[in-house]
């Protein structure tokens, strides 16, 4: 019977005994469903700068470790109570991390409020988690993590450009009222241009990049089922 609920949780099940008055019966395995998209997500985590990806996770540690080299994850820790992540992100940090932390339930909730950014997924995420958590991916897909991050640097980027415009704005009409080059009304006018021209350059947020485009066509004909094991840690 052991060889057996080593085998099964080897294969990512969670094996249950059935027994009467000590005798057993049986073995039931239930096995969490792991989404097409899981492992996809960790390659695209990858590419966006992340450089460790973990599960963290109640389930036995065998079945952890199963699902995790399923989904590519560098690390899995299973047996975790909820004050067990907030051990885990907290050892990270006391590492040099800047961990995001990824949930859905109350157990997640603890995590969430720890990490340096806490992400739940929206739409199966509990109310506990959505109050605690610094983002709220409001369609449960695991890709919209990576988008949310390639959204983030894009919006950083955009923002140094405008800064930019406005200050090399500024200091050529400070140079040309001082130099006796720039009038009043000439000063407004170049003064509004670079205003429109900052409002251009954000409304380019607005767009979708090809790259997610192309993602959210491929996301059409996906099944998502409901998995609850994926955590993944920002570094």
């Amino acid at each position: 019977m052991e060889a057996v609920i080593d085998d099964l949780a080897a294969r990512g099940m969670t094996p249950m005994v059935v027994a009467v008055e000590r005798r057993v019966l049986g073995l039931i395995a239930v096995m969490d469903q792991i989404r097409p998209v899981a492992a996809q997500m960790a390659r695209e985590l990858r590419e966006e700068g992340v450089d460790l990806v973990v599960i963290l996770s109640g389930d036995s540690q065998r079945v952890v470790s199963a699902v995790g080299e399923q989904v590519g994850a560098d690390q899995a820790i299973g047996g975790l109570m909820p004050e067990g992540k907030l051990e885990a992100i907290a050892d990270l940090q006391a590492r040099g991390y800047t961990v995001a932390m990824v949930g859905d339930g109350v157990n997640d909730t603890p995590a969430l409020a720890v990490a340096n950014v806490g992400v739940a997924m929206g739409a199966a995420g509990s109310a506990v988690a959505l109050e605690t958590a610094d983002i709220a991916l409001m369609v449960d897909d695991l890709l919209k993590l990576p988008q949310a991050i390639r959204l983030a640097k894009r919006t950083r980027r955009v923002m140094v450009q405008n800064m930019w415009v406005a200050f090399l704005t500024v200091a050529v009409l400070l140079a040309g009222v001082f130099g006796g080059t720039v009038t009043m009304a000439l000063g407004m006018a170049v003064h509004e241009a670079s205003v429109l021209v900052v409002i251009l350059n954000a409304m380019r947020l607005l767009r979708n990049r090809p790259t997610d485009r192309a993602q959210n066509r491929n996301l059409d004909g996906c099944e998502h089922t409901d998995v609850g094991l994926q955590r993944v840690h920002q570094l």
